[in-house]
């Protein structure tokens, strides 16, 4: 039989496994100003996504990785730096944030770190997201049958867009309902086939591309299913 007190030795061993695992993983403890900072960093937009590039810190044989922070820009208030990710990697020279919102402004500053410790902060980089897909026009839509809506559109001409969301709601309500996807940059129609008689239905469309990044809403049509 395992002794009382061996349970106890292992029970205490287990709890300062796990104590430590929670402590590495988290964030570092103690500036190390003998640390390298992260300078030199450049950076390239996109609409959903932020690349970074940087001076390399790998002579440093102590460096265990980067750490990314990130603050978006807000009127009047002091920005909030919160850690993102981090590369255990101290080779790495490049990053990229793939999880922005468009036409949004933020802050990034990167630090070194090694065990607990961490560099003074880097370079505070400001970089701005592109704005969404321009709107597409819906130009038409009307009763072509009893119950049957057709809508007509001008193709996007931004070369990445796949394909086109369409959304209808009964006019008066608030909420947006997804009523069919379009594939094909120029293809540019949709036939309703779901109408109910005696409705009168508004419809929008969204251009939309591979990653399903959405463009700014059509102007909105609106038509009485007779």
């Amino acid at each position: 039989m395992i002794s009382l007190q061996k349970m106890k030795s292992n029970t205490i061993l287990k709890t300062l496994l796990l104590s430590s695992f929670i402590v590495t993983t988290a964030n570092a403890f103690f500036t190390d100003y003998t640390l390298p900072k992260i300078t030199g960093v450049k950076s390239v937009v996109d609409r959903n996504s932020i690349g970074f590039e940087w001076k390399s810190v790998a002579k440093y044989a102590n460096v265990g990785g980067i750490n990314i922070y990130r603050a978006e820009a807000k009127k009047g208030a002091k920005q909030i730096y919160v850690k993102i990710d981090a590369i255990v990697n101290r080779f790495a020279t490049h990053y990229v944030d793939r999880k922005v919102k468009p036409n949004t402004k933020y802050f990034y500053t990167f630090t070194t770190f090694s065990g607990l410790s961490e560099s003074m902060y880097g370079d505070i980089v400001p970089a701005k997201s592109m704005p969404p897909y321009k709107a597409v026009k819906l130009v038409e839509a009307s009763l072509v049958d009893r119950g049957v809506v057709k809508l007509l559109w001008v193709p996007s001409s931004e070369p990445t867009v796949t394909e086109y969301v369409i959304q209808r709601k009964k006019q008066g309500d608030r909420r947006w309902y997804y009523l069919d996807t379009v594939k094909g940059r120029l293809y540019p129609e949709f036939v309703d086939m779901t109408a109910t008689r005696g409705i009168k239905y508004d419809y929008r469309v969204f251009a939309r591309d591979a990653n399903e990044l959405a463009s700014i809403a059509s102007n909105v049509m609106s038509v009485e299913v007779k």
